[in-house]
């Protein structure tokens, strides 16, 4: 292999790799601001039913349910952004919200 031939696969390379760090960027934020934007439409008193149909319109992130001694919890977030942004919302038994935050760490 001659050395131009290397030069330009070498380019090659460096422009694939910078083009999928441009990509994993853009989704990686249009993760948080799914996030960020399906958090903000929760308020006190929502049902478990409406949180859930909500995220059930999800494209880029994740939700989990969890059952804790005060009632459930969910847990929303992605993997695109490695987990640190999330949406944790907490319900009383009988499966109304009791808060909400929106976290980054």
């Amino acid at each position: 292999m001659n050395s131009k031939t290397f030069l330009s696969l070498k380019y090659f390379a460096i422009s694939v790799s910078i083009l999928g760090l441009v990509a994993l960027g853009f989704f990686s934020n249009e993760a948080r601001k799914e996030i960020h934007f399906l958090c903000g439409n929760y308020a006190k008193g929502d049902s478990l039913e409406s949180v859930v149909r909500q995220l059930n319109t999800v494209k880029l992130s994740e939700y989990k349910i969890e059952s804790t001694e005060q009632g459930k919890q969910i847990s929303h977030s992605s993997k695109l952004n490695l987990h640190l942004v999330s949406c944790n919302i907490e319900f009383n038994p009988e499966e109304k919200i009791v808060s909400v935050s929106y976290g980054q760490t």
